[in-house]
């Protein structure tokens, strides 16, 4: 059964039905007592006509119609096409059926197929549940070609839906193009500061580099593997690529989270043994994710296979999405604990009282750390709603958006998720982009006090030396 739906809920909910009900028959409404004259399926009937224009009335009162060799043409519903008794029916044996949709019947079509048993006793009604337990198994091939015409009048593979797929990600790819010129730019000047300062730049500056590259090389093969479907119908090698190249991107694009989130390269050169093993975790994840997505483009929407992998997919996708921010909520709660064990000290230097010119030796150093402190817990707790902002966004609200999608609007779930994505890849370059003077720890410079000390610190992987 071709049937039409006017939006992919409409669809999971008449799906939900008739798995929670195994009795009820998706395609019931094309069968009334003329079933066997319409589908010319009974003896008794072919012995009461056999006349060809009764394979042509209309069985229903909506206008159902039925074609001969088990077709019957349900207009706006959709189109029924019955496998029994496929002998006496298809000759030879292969059935075909050309349809031509008008505009009255467009809309969301989903090929529903379903074994339906029947009671031979109750006038070959659906059979009861004692008839539902019984293993049945069936196979076909089944070639199933469907076309469109664009908006130019060309004919195309693409769904209603999908049609501006291809020059959207196409802009797209312009866009991360353009951001990744402006980014790298920025990795060698500041414009903030005078001509010819150059910026701080650390190795996971160059580990963001490589996430907007590949970001941008997926988008773009994204919108090639649209437009060869479009064309010819298929893109094996190009849909090859984009997989390729969107695994590789996805476990970057993680993995680079997790070190920002850790502090790596700007706070400090290394990663713990927990934070590694985070890392690690991830990436197992990340590889589990893309073996679900591409066993999904070789299963078909409905069956047992595609609802397994769509929940392993679902499941491992929550699962490193919450792995990616345990970095970041260790990195808030170390530097809470820091800044109040700096003001603890703070407290007790002032409860000591002042040198003999009045000035607090302790406290000026104590209050340029909490500065710091204070600056890097801002930084990361913005980080960390950025980064659950973005997941709850990609995640949650494209997906209640695009279920109330109609069937030639599906197109805006995947640029409402570009353009979420695209907000994220900006503020986190904005947030975290090269400095000349560092502010993700800038450290004061005081005046001359009179000390002849010095000082050493190890800040974001730098170490200076400040002489007094």
């Amino acid at each position: 059964l071709l049937k039409r739906f006017d939006t992919e809920a409409e669809f999971a909910r008449f799906q939900e039905e008739i798995l929670s009900s195994p009795a009820l028959c998706g395609f019931e409404g094309f069968l009334d007592e003329d079933f066997d004259i319409a589908f010319d399926t009974d003896t008794d009937a072919k012995g009461k006509g056999n006349d060809k224009n009764q394979t042509n009335h209309a069985i229903h009162e909506d206008e159902y119609v039925a074609k001969g060799n088990g077709v019957v043409d349900g207009g706006p519903e959709g189109i029924f096409l019955s496998m029994q008794n496929v002998q006496s029916q298809w000759k030879p044996n292969e059935p075909a059926v050309t349809h031509r949709f008008t505009t009255t019947e467009v809309g969301y079509y989903f090929l529903f197929y379903q074994i339906c048993l029947f009671d031979q006793n109750t006038n070959n009604r659906p059979a009861h549940e004692k008839f539902l337990f019984r293993e049945v198994r069936s196979t076909f091939h089944l070639d199933f070609e469907y076309k469109n015409v664009d908006l130019m009048g060309n004919l195309s593979y693409l769904t209603a839906g999908e049609m501006p797929l291809p020059h959207m990600y196409l802009y797209f790819s312009v866009s991360y193009a353009l951001m990744l010129f402006l980014w790298v730019r920025s990795l060698k000047t500041d414009d903030s500061h005078p001509i010819g300062a150059k910026p701080t730049v650390f190795a996971i500056h160059h580990l963001m580099s490589m996430v907007l590259a590949l970001k941008l090389l997926t988008v773009f093969f994204e919108s090639v593997r649209y437009h060869f479907i479009r064309v010819n119908g298929h893109a094996e090698i190009w849909s090859f690529v984009y997989y390729v190249l969107n695994f590789v991107k996805g476990t970057f694009l993680f993995t680079v989270i997790l070190l920002i989130g850790s502090g790596w390269s700007f706070f400090k050169p290394f990663l713990t043994t927990k934070e590694r093993r985070v890392v690690i975790f991830v990436f197992i994840l990340q590889v589990i994710d893309n073996i679900a997505v591409v066993a999904l483009t070789h299963e078909t929407m409905g069956e047992r296979l595609y609802n397994d992998w769509t929940a392993v997919l679902h499941l491992v996708d929550i699962i490193s999405c919450c792995a990616i921010l345990v970095p970041i909520v260790w990195q808030v709660n170390m530097l809470e604990q820091s800044l109040e064990g700096e003001q603890a000290v703070q407290e007790s230097a002032d409860e000591q009282g002042t040198n003999d010119g009045g000035e607090i030796v302790e406290g000026s150093f104590d209050a340029d750390e909490q500065t710091r402190l204070q600056a890097r817990l801002l930084l990361f707790r913005s980080f960390y709603l950025i980064v659950v902002a973005y997941i709850y966004f990609t995640r949650i609200v494209v997906y209640l958006f695009a279920s109330s999608l109609s069937y030639n609007h599906t197109w805006l779930r995947y640029l409402v998720a570009e353009l979420g994505t695209l907000t994220f890849y900006f503020m986190i370059g904005i947030k975290f982009r090269p400095r000349v003077e560092n502010e993700y720890s800038s450290v004061n410079k005081n005046e001359d006090d009179g000390f002849g000390d010095e000082r050493e610190s190890v800040e974001l992987g730098i170490m200076t030396k400040a002489k007094k």
